[in-house]
C-alpha cells in the first residue's frame, strides 16, 4: 500500500493519505502514522471526559465529524481516519490537520497557537484573535510588501532550552483566505482549492517560499473588530493583560482542561507574555479596506520593533 511521508507542526507524519497541503519528506524516525481504519465506538475510563460529538483523556481523542469521518488520536504518534462514505477528501484532510493534529500535540504536551505569522528582521511576529479577525489577510498583504510567510493559522509554541526563549514552530505551507478577501487583493484562484464545499473559502500553496526554522518571538499582534471604534486604535497590553488575551488564543482550547495540560499551557502563555511585546488592535468592523489596515499594521510593526 502507497504511504507518503511529510514534515507539518515540526513532526515527521507517514500517512496512508496524500496531504497535498503538507510539506514533502524522507525521514527514518516516525512521529506520527496516520492511517484509513476502524475507530473506537466510544473512549472508556474515570479520566475521559465527554462532549458532543467529542471524547477525550490524556492520552486519547475521539471526534466525530458529522458525514466527514471519525478521527481516533492515540499517544501522540497516531491517528486513525474512518471516512463516512461519500465524505470529500478535502473535509477529510482539513479536519484532520486541524483538530485530530491538535489532539495529537497536545497529547506529546506541546501547546499549538491559533495565529498567523510572517518573518521580519528582528525575528518571528503573530497575528493572533477570534476567528474571522483577519490573521491570514494581515499575513497576506504584509508578504505582498515583502515579508516572509511564517505560518498561517497555527503554530506550535516551545521553550528553547538553551537559550529559554519562547520559539515558534510553523505548521505547514498554505494559506488559508475568504473569497472576498481573494476578490480584494486580486489573488489568482486557479492553483487554490476549495477547503470544504459550500465554503467560500480557499487554500493557497506556499510549498516554495516556506522554511521549517523556529524562530523566536519577538511580537504578538491581537487582531480585534470593534464596532464602537472610528479608527484604528492599538494600545500595548501589559503582561496580565496580555496572559489573559492570549491563554485565549491556544488552539482548541478546550483541549487543555480535558487532557490536564493546565501547568504546561500556563508556563508556556507566561513565558511568551514576558518575552514578546503584545499589542491589541482594533479596528471598525465595516472598514475592508485591506491595503489601508496593511500599511498601518506594516509602521505599527516597525515602530514596536525590538531595538
Amino acid at each position: 500500500m502507497m504511504r507518503y511521508q511529510y514534515w507539518g507542526f515540526g513532526l515527521n507524519i507517514d500517512s496512508e493519505i496524500e496531504f497535498p497541503e503538507l510539506l514533502p519528506s524522507t525521514f527514518n524516525k516516525t512521529d506520527v502514522v496516520v492511517s484509513i481504519g476502524a475507530t473506537p465506538s466510544i473512549l472508556v475510563g474515570e479520566n475521559v471526559i465527554h462532549k458532543v460529538r467529542m471524547s477525550a483523556s490524556p492520552t486519547e481523542y475521539l471526534l466525530d465529524v458529522l458525514n466527514v469521518a471519525r478521527y481516533y488520536a492515540t499517544d501522540g504518534n497516531k491517528i486513525i481516519i474512518e471516512p463516512y462514505s461519500k465524505a470529500d477528501k478535502h473535509s477529510i484532510r482539513l479536519f484532520m490537520l486541524s483538530n485530530a493534529m491538535a489532539a495529537i500535540l497536545h497529547q506529546q504536551k506541546k501547546i499549538p497557537f491559533h495565529a498567523s505569522g510572517i518573518i521580519t528582521d528582528n525575528g518571528l511576529v503573530l497575528f493572533t484573535g477570534n476567528s474571522g479577525a483577519g490573521k491570514s489577510t494581515t499575513a497576506c498583504g504584509l508578504i505582498e510588501l515583502g515579508y516572509k510567510l511564517f505560518t498561517d493559522d497555527v503554530c506550535v509554541l516551545n521553550l528553547n532550552k538553551e537559550t529559554g526563549k519562547v520559539e515558534a514552530t510553523p505548521s505547514y505551507p498554505m494559506m488559508k483566505l475568504w473569497n472576498n478577501t481573494i476578490n480584494q487583493i486580486n489573488y489568482n484562484k486557479t492553483d487554490a482549492h476549495q477547503l470544504r464545499p459550500h465554503i467560500e473559502k480557499y487554500g493557497f500553496h506556499q510549498h516554495d517560499h516556506f522554511s521549517t526554522a523556529s524562530l523566536r518571538v519577538v511580537q504578538v499582534i491581537v487582531l480585534k473588530k470593534d464596532d464602537s471604534a472610528a479608527q484604528y486604535h492599538s494600545t500595548p497590553l501589559n503582561t496580565l493583560a496580555a496572559f489573559n488575551e492570549l491563554q485565549q488564543n491556544t488552539y482548541r482550547r478546550s483541549h487543555v482542561d480535558m487532557m490536564n495540560l493546565r501547568e504546561e499551557h500556563f508556563r508556556m502563555i507566561s513565558s511568551l507574555t514576558q518575552q514578546a511585546k503584545v499589542i491589541e488592535i482594533r479596528r471598525p468592523e465595516n472598514h475592508n479596506n485591506i491595503p489601508d489596515f496593511i500599511s498601518y499594521i506594516h509602521l505599527l510593526i516597525n515602530t514596536n520593533a525590538p531595538a
